[in-house]
C-alpha cells in the first residue's frame, strides 16, 4: 500500500496522522487524516474544518452516522429488507447528544456554513466526500463545491444510500467526480461481489475508487479487505489494468500523491 486514510466517525484524525507520518510513515508511505462533519465536531462547523485542514487533513466527509437522511434510509431498509439488518457493530456507549443533521435549512437551501467550508477545502486542495446525504442535499452540495473551486470530490458509496443508477454514476464521472464503492457492505449482506463486479463493468473504472470502509470490530482490517476484493474480481475476469486503476492510480490521483 502506498498510503492510507484514517476515518474516525467521531474524532478528527489529522493531528494523530501527522504524528504517525512523522515517526512511522517516511517517504514511501503516507498516513492521511480525515474528519467527518458529525455532531462530535459540531456538525457543519467551519472552525473545525479550518483546524483539521491546518493539520494536513486530506478528506472531509459530510455527515455520516449523524446524517438525518442516512438514519432514515437505514431504518427503512432494516424494516423492509432482511439482508440490510446487519449494520456497523454496535458501540459500547451511544452518544447522549446526537441529533440528526442535514446540510439544508428549513426552506431547502444549503446551510450558509457550507460556502466557507467548501472554499477552505478547495484552497487546501483536499478531498470533499458527500457522506450519507440525500440526493437533494448531495446535488446542492455539489453545486456549491464546484462554485467554490473544489477539484477533488467523492460520491460516497453511490449505489448504497441513494440508489444512483449506472447512468447517473457515469454522469458523475464525466463531471469530474469520483464514484466510490466500499467493501464494508460485503460483510453485512448489503452487497455481493457479483453485483459489485457488474457495476464496475457497467459504469467503467476511469473515475472510480474502491474504499475498504473496514476496520470495525469483527471485520477484516482494510488491507485484507482490499486483497480479498482483488482476488474476487480476478476470479470474475476483471482486467489487471482496471484493478490497478481503481485500487491504485485513481486513489493516488485523488489524494494528490506523486504530483497528481
Amino acid at each position: 500500500m502506498r498510503a492510507i486514510v484514517i476515518k474516525d466517525q467521531h474524532l478528527p484524525s489529522g493531528n494523530l496522522c501527522k504524528l504517525l507520518q512523522t515517526y512511522l510513515g517516511g517517504e514511501s508511505f503516507d498516513v492521511f487524516g480525515g474528519m467527518v462533519l458529525g455532531n462530535p465536531v459540531g456538525g457543519i462547523n467551519p472552525s473545525a474544518v479550518e483546524v483539521a485542514l491546518g493539520f494536513g487533513t486530506k478528506v472531509i466527509w459530510m455527515p455520516v452516522s449523524s446524517a438525518k437522511y442516512g438514519r432514515e434510509r437505514m431504518a427503512y431498509m432494516r424494516e423492509h429488507f432482511p439482508e440490510y439488518r446487519s449494520g456497523v457493530p454496535k458501540v459500547s456507549k451511544p452518544l447522549q447528544y446526537d441529533p440528526p443533521l442535514s446540510v439544508l435549512d428549513g426552506d431547502g437551501k444549503l446551510l450558509p456554513e457550507l460556502g466557507p467550508i467548501c472554499r477552505m477545502i478547495a484552497e487546501a486542495d483536499a478531498v470533499l466526500a458527500t457522506g450519507h446525504l440525500s440526493r437533494e442535499e448531495t446535488h446542492a452540495l455539489l453545486n456549491e463545491a464546484v462554485k467554490q473551486g473544489c477539484r477533488r470530490i467523492v460520491i460516497t458509496h453511490a449505489e448504497f444510500f441513494k440508489d444512483y443508477s449506472v447512468q447517473e454514476m457515469r454522469d458523475f464521472q464525466r463531471a469530474g467526480f469520483y464514484v466510490e464503492h466500499i467493501l464494508a457492505t460485503l460483510y453485512s449482506g448489503k452487497q455481493t461481489y457479483d453485483r459489485l463486479y457488474e457495476l464496475l463493468q457497467e459504469h467503467g473504472c476511469e473515475k472510480t475508487i474502491i474504499s475498504s470502509d473496514l476496520g470495525q470490530v469483527g471485520r477484516p482490517i482494510p488491507s485484507d479487505g482490499i486483497l480479498t476484493f482483488i482476488d474476487e474480481m480476478q476470479k470474475r475476469g476483471m482486467p489487471e489494468e482496471d484493478l490497478r486503476l481503481i485500487t491504485g492510480a485513481n486513489p493516488r490521483r485523488l489524494l494528490g500523491i506523486d504530483g497528481n
